[in-house]
């Protein structure tokens, strides 16, 4: 194993001085060693930036350890197309490079759609990955610099991607959560993909403006295309924000913010997006185009000869085209396919469709999560959403006031704190508040249109900071408020009778302690609960 470190020195410094104070404080030359040991084991430099150098310190690290890489340039080629160049498994550890453009990774791997350079199999836990440059060395298209499987709470930053228009920055897998931020990003073919847990993902509930996505934020990007600054599939969740794209190259780089929906590959739609706070630039190419799920679009200025954001769903187009694309998923949405809702002879609402977020498996209903657009702007005028036509029902699978809301904010939504927490703290400290909400009270439901229900509950109260509100229906959680001051919320579109639902709240702090939910209420009933 080689391993540059300071260790050895460290060590004896650590001892010498531990030494000297033995006798005031009755540690034994056993104690005096192994504490000298837990300092010196905290920073691991690595001999060079070869992948063989870079693992054998991943590997002689443990959790809490940084893991150094000088200055310098290496070439990391992965042994065949199912083994990672480097991986990080299962360690809560930082790789960082002596900077940007003064450490550089460059991906040989020939494999294409296989993201092989750095693999990240976390079980559960937080990594960070900082100061280098990656490039892409080959053609080998579809590639990612880095892959996450199974980590919560990472952190992505101050890195730069070159990826030569054929592969991207990052690939994020299920429930892989953190943030992606200060980087740039250079000729990608996709900046970030996400991908969800196909039907697991669908059956969360929906967590707008919570940590429970992949966060893009304050990143750079330049010439990225054609799949644009993001990707995502299979019950995704992905938040991009505060970022600036630039596109200077308008061949082949037409794609922008954006996902698959539940038409292509045998994959589910991506689950939920939020996009705001943007400045895209460039002529010739598309701000954003959604292709099912829910999400918000709002504060974003867009510059230059482009369209604007676009709502399509596929499965209600008559191309032939678009149909095969759609095939692996059997018959179109056409009113016969048990996949879809089937409430008219069009089939609406579509499965995975714009507008729809949480089921209870593939053949259940879904809630309707209109998306909302607010606060945008194209070279300084007010910009909406519009649905993509692309024959066939297109415009009758999504329909303003119903699937989509232009100029109005979503109700009881309000975004993430920014900057994320993870770039103020990282790794992240074990929350001090311990102590839950109070439970809400005198929830009450009522009918206030076919189909429609609505609810309203009394404030919870929170020794430190009250966060927000859970809404459940029949026992399972479906929504998240992230007002704290917003106590109420409508279901949409419900299948009669309403009678046969349950509805219950919820309350969560800023540290993530949940309330029990309030006594269920059906339709017609307030549910009084004792102030505790």
């Amino acid at each position: 194993m080689r391993v540059r470190s300071s260790r050895a020195e460290v060590t004896f410094l650590v001892a010498s001085c531990l030494a000297t104070l033995m006798s005031l404080v009755g540690l034994t030359p056993a104690d005096a060693n192994a504490t000298a040991g837990q300092a010196a084991r905290r920073m691991i430099a690595a001999e060079s930036c070869a992948q063989d150098d870079v693992q054998s310190a991943i590997d002689a690290a443990q959790d809490g350890d940084t893991v150094l890489l000088p200055a310098g340039e290496a070439t990391w080629t992965p042994p065949d197309a199912r083994t990672p160049s480097v991986m990080i498994n299962g360690k809560t550890i930082t790789l960082q490079g002596a900077g940007v453009d003064k450490t550089v990774i460059t991906d040989g791997s020939p494999h294409a759609w296989n993201s092989l350079a750095l693999v990240v199999r976390g079980s559960g836990k937080p990594f960070r990955v900082t100061g280098m440059t990656f490039r892409k060395g080959t053609e080998a298209r579809g590639a990612n610099a880095i892959s996450i499987f199974n980590s919560r709470n990472w952190r992505v930053d101050q890195c730069k991607f070159d990826y030569n228009g054929v592969g991207g920055a990052l690939f994020s897998y299920g429930d892989s959560f953190g943030v992606l931020d200060n980087c740039t990003i250079v000729r990608a073919y996709t900046a970030v993909n996400t991908k969800g847990r196909g039907d697991a993902s669908w059956k969360m509930p929906l967590s707008l403006g919570t940590a429970d996505a992949v966060y893009i934020e304050d990143c750079t990007l330049i010439d990225v295309g054609p799949d644009g600054p993001t990707d995502g599939y299979d019950g995704a969740r992905y938040v991009f924000r505060h970022n600036t794209v630039t596109q200077t190259d308008a061949v082949d780089r037409i794609g922008g913010v954006g996902h698959h929906g539940f038409d292509s590959g045998g994959y589910r739609s991506t689950f939920s997006c939020e996009v705001y706070g943007n400045t895209f630039t460039g002529d010739g190419w598309l701000f954003g185009r959604s292709r099912g799920g829910t999400g918000v679009i709002f504060d974003n200025t867009v510059k230059g000869n482009v369209g604007f954001y676009l709502l399509v769903y596929y499965r209600s187009s008559d191309r032939e085209d678009i149909k095969r694309l759609c095939g692996s998923w059997g018959p179109m949405c056409d009113g016969t396919n048990p996949l879809d809702g089937n409430e008219d002879a069009t089939g609406y609402p579509g499965r995975d469709q714009p507008g729809r977020a949480t089921d209870a498996g593939r053949d259940t209903p879904q809630l309707l999560e209109p998306v909302y657009e607010w606060g945008n702007t194209l070279n300084g005028e007010d910009a909406d959403l519009h649905p993509q036509d692309l024959g066939g029902r297109s415009f009758d699978h999504i329909k303003e006031g119903r699937d989509l809301y232009n100029d109005t904010r979503r109700p009881g939504y309000r975004p993430y704190a920014y900057p994320h927490p993870l770039r103020v703290q990282w790794p992240p400290l074990p929350p001090s508040d311990v102590l839950s909400p109070t439970i809400p009270r005198n929830l009450a439901a009522r009918a206030v249109w076919e189909r429609r229900v609505e609810l309203v509950w009394d404030p919870s109260n929170d020794d430190e900071a009250l966060a927000g509100y859970h809404v459940w229906l029949n026992g399972q959680r479906v929504t998240t408020i992230t007002d704290p001051d917003h106590t109420q919320y409508t279901f949409l579109r419900l299948k009669p009778p309403l009678a046969d639902y349950a509805f219950a709240v919820s309350a969560f702090d800023a540290a993530g302690n949940e309330s029990e939910p309030c006594p269920a209420a059906q339709l017609g009933e307030a549910v009084p609960m004792a102030a505790p």
